[in-house]
């Protein structure tokens, strides 16, 4: 019985998504005749030259690339992509239906559209499913030719601007370029949650003062690890500490005052799951 749930609980966060997507280009970036990256930009452009729909021309033009999905990566991944394609094209032509206009100054339209499309990717990207679009052509390219996901989505939506900025115009294509970078980092918080952190390697001559104050001052632990300098040869500590956004100013502050020659990395970490952290699935919760 578990798994139909789960497969309701995945598909009713993809319609959720849907309905984010959908009332932010119809209600919010199609009124004030702005852009977006992607398909769905490609869309809107088309939508603005032609009078066809956003929603029924995002489903078109995916056609195409859902065959491409479908010779090269699979039945599961078409499945997946057809079932968001189909919701968010619907949900987008719904909501344009009802004509939600808003009547906010480009701006404030650009930046909470680019927020409604980043949490409806997200919760669908969550569930397991994919949008098409650009995911497609950005899968293709990393399997086939190497080319990160990241690269795919920059030459794709610098080429989609470059549409709005000639058909729509220039202003149209820098609150284009909001929603874009708004989008792209609420689908990365959505996908991520607050479990993010940094993880510090530090170097340092006197690793013991500097845990010490780390388990008294920050409450973390650190692993002691064995490091050998490449042009030294010599064997020198290295502390690996795993710890939150908020407490790196906290422990640059203690290595400085406790070596000023130490050598500190910070790195951002996707996840930080355990002990003191968020717990581990299935291991009691999702809370610290």
């Amino acid at each position: 019985m578990g798994r139909p749930r789960g497969w309701t609980g995945a598909y009713l966060e993809m319609v959720v998504g849907a309905v984010f997507v959908g009332f932010a280009v119809s209600g919010l970036i199609v009124p004030a005749r702005i852009g977006d990256g992607g398909l769905s930009g490609l869309s809107i452009v088309l939508h603005f030259l032609t009078g066809v729909g956003v929603g029924p021309l995002y489903f078109v033009l995916n056609l195409p690339l859902l065959g491409w999905a479908w010779v090269g990566q699979g039945f599961r991944f078409l499945w997946r992509t057809l079932v968001g394609v189909t919701l968010v094209s619907g949900a987008t032509a719904l909501f344009a239906a009802v004509h939600p206009r808003l009547g906010l100054e480009p701006l404030v339209s650009a930046l909470y559209g680019g927020l409604g499309i980043g949490v409806g990717l997200g919760l669908i990207l969550r569930a397991g499913g994919s949008t098409g679009g650009s995911d497609i052509v950005a899968r293709h390219m990393n399997l086939r030719h190497g080319w990160s996901y990241t690269q795919t989505y920059i030459v794709t939506d610098l080429v989609v601007l470059g549409a709005v900025a000639v058909w729509i115009g220039l202003p149209a294509a820098m609150y284009g370029w909001i929603v874009t970078n708004v989008s792209g980092r609420v689908v990365s918080y959505v996908l991520e949650g607050p479990r993010r952190g940094r993880v510090a390697l530090l170097v340092t001559s006197r690793e013991d003062a500097v845990a010490a104050r780390i388990f008294r001052e920050l409450d973390r632990g650190a692993t002691r690890l064995r490091a050998t300098g490449v042009f030294t040869g010599q064997d020198r500590p290295l502390l690996l500490v795993a710890l939150a956004e908020r407490e790196v100013v906290h422990l640059r502050r203690i290595v400085a005052e406790e070596d000023a020659r130490a050598f500190l990395v910070v790195l951002p970490a996707v996840e930080v799951l355990g002990e003191g952290f968020w717990a581990l699935p299935g291991a009691g919760g999702d809370e610290p």
